[in-house]
């Protein structure tokens, strides 16, 4: 029996799809992959550490698997991802339960690391990340879900003032079209239907690289490729869009209707202070073009409560907007103060309470808004994508989990799908039948 190692997940799909090379990467140098810790002989933990709680949930990860250390000697944690490329030197002094640190740039290492660390060896590479996109093995195992993550882009040159994402990813930096195609056609070769593009900005994809804005093209080229059913767009940011972005996601067959728009506030003092490069007239114009452009458009929004300098005056006027804009779905978070960024020295930092009580403030208006949706979509038929069966821990038996296009998956809520027969990964017509909650009920036309 090989050396079996237990690969732990956190974080964003961003972070998601780099756990994917590393174990591509580990099954190639013939290692066995394992989802029971008990039998594991090593952990790779690819860590989160874009704001204060998803650290901390790193930690305590790490520390909940030394205890299986602690229980077998041979046992070893090997710790990669955004809080080893951040704050490696302060890991490595503090935490010897960890026996190696491997940086974003040195995940082509983890093969010899894990076998170094099996040897007793204790490592640490990091370095900093490179001017340029850089290929691991970006095409992972087989996919056993209609729906994969692509990334096109890394890194951020935004430099909002609140985030630490350049100082844990670097610079923007777009991933080569050519690569990027390659890889959705071998998804699409392992029955991915749906794709989802992220990157820390979608929409400014190919500026570094090509001297101008290619998300267009690279939205066209996509719809082309057999197979590909659906293209979801999320991580847009509302100073990027052109027209022939609008254009494109309006025209195309396959570009799903729905579009991830993180906006973080509304207010101007606030947009300006957060370093957004747009003020609210901006962002109502860019709402305003798109639901005129493209009919039944679907937007998600992202807001951040209690920044710096945010008094009643603009929480309120962020609560009017979203009850004016009625965005389809909405998250929201408490801000996080980040050493290293520029807010991080900022004045007039809330309570923990009050920016609690505003989150939840902000969540209850949304849920309001959200349920009522829910209830006006009862009788619409839709095409849905079939992802899962259902069972008595995710809906009930005799059921599936489904989505159309105005749901992504994994944040937003789902469809249960009554019927007989359906197939994973195939597309039904639906009729919408009732809703309970975030989610929708359904019975195949």
């Amino acid at each position: 029996m090989g050396i079996r190692i237990n690969i732990v997940k956190l974080g964003c799909p961003k972070n998601d799809l780099d756990s994917e090379a590393i174990q591509a990467q580990l099954v190639s140098s013939g290692f066995e992959l394992t989802e029971e810790k008990e039998k594991a002989d090593i952990f790779v933990v690819n860590t989160c550490g874009f704001i204060e709680e998803a650290k901390k949930e790193s930690v305590a990860a790490i520390l909940e698997l030394s205890k299986f250390k602690n229980c077998s000697n041979g046992k070893k944690i090997v710790v990669t991802g955004c809080l080893a490329q951040r704050y490696n030197s302060e890991l490595w002094n503090s935490m010897p339960e960890i026996d190696a640190i491997l940086g974003l740039n040195e995940l082509d290492k983890i093969g010899s690391v894990c076998s170094e660390v099996r040897k007793g060896n204790r490592l640490c590479f990091t370095s900093p990340l490179p001017e340029e996109y850089k290929e691991f093995s970006e095409l992972k195992t087989p996919q056993f879900s209609p729906y994969a993550y692509l990334k096109i882009a890394d890194g951020c040159d935004n430099r909002c003032a609140y985030c630490s994402i350049p100082l844990i990813r670097g610079s923007y930096r777009s991933r080569k079209m050519e690569k990027i195609l390659e890889e959705a056609k071998i998804l699409a070769e392992n029955g991915v239907k749906e794709i989802n593009l992220i990157a820390q900005d979608t929409t400014l994809y190919g500026q570094d690289i090509y001297g101008e804005k290619k998300l267009p093209k690279l939205l066209s080229s996509l719809s082309k490729i057999e197979g590909i059913e659906w293209l979801r767009l999320l991580y847009t940011h509302p100073a990027h869009y052109t027209e022939a972005l609008i254009e494109e996601i309006a025209s195309s067959e396959k570009v799903c209707k729905y579009l991830d728009l993180p906006l973080q506030h509304i207010s101007d003092k606030l947009l300006f202070l957060m370093g957004r490069k747009i003020q609210r007239k901006g962002v109502e114009g860019i709402i305003a073009n798109l639901r005129t452009r493209i009919p039944d458009l679907v937007l998600r929004t992202t807001f951040i409560v209690g920044f710096p300098g945010e008094g009643k005056e603009e929480f309120e006027e962020l609560l009017s907007f979203v009850e004016k804009q009625r965005f389809d779905r909405l998250g929201a978070f408490t801000y996080s103060k980040e050493e290293g960024t520029e807010a991080y020295k900022y004045n007039e930092h809330l309570s923990f309470k009050e920016k609690k009580q505003r989150l939840d403030k902000l969540m209850t208006l949304q849920q309001g808004i959200a349920f009522e949706k829910n209830k006006q979509r009862v009788g619409e038929k839709v095409k849905v994508l079939i992802e899962s069966k259902a069972d008595c821990s995710n809906g009930k038996p005799g059921h599936y989990i489904a989505r159309s296009q105005k749901e992504a998956p994994e944040i937003d809520g789902v469809i249960l799908v009554k019927g007989k027969n359906l197939k994973i990964g195939e597309f039904v017509e639906v009729k919408i039948t009732g809703w309970d909650g975030y989610d929708l009920k359904g019975e195949v036309l």
